[in-house]
C-alpha cells in the first residue's frame, strides 16, 4: 500500500532530480560557451601568428 508520505517522498525525489538536472544543464551550457570562447581565441592566435610570419617574411625580402 502506497501512503501519502510515500507519494510526497517520491515527488520530492523527482523535484530534486529536476533541480540537479537544471544545475547540470547550466554547467553544460557554460562549458559550451567556454569551449566556443577558447576556439575563437585559438583561431585569432593562429591568424595573428600567420600574419606575423607573413610580415617577417616580407621584411626579410626587402
Amino acid at each position: 500500500m502506497v501512503t501519502k508520505n510515500d507519494k510526497n517522498s517520491r515527488k520530492l525525489r523527482d523535484d530534486e532530480l529536476t533541480w540537479h538536472e537544471e544545475i547540470i544543464k547550466a554547467q553544460l551550457e557554460q562549458w559550451i560557451v567556454d569551449v566556443q570562447k577558447k576556439a575563437e581565441l585559438e583561431y585569432r592566435l593562429q591568424k595573428a601568428f600567420e600574419n606575423s610570419k607573413s610580415h617577417v617574411s616580407s621584411l626579410s625580402q626587402e
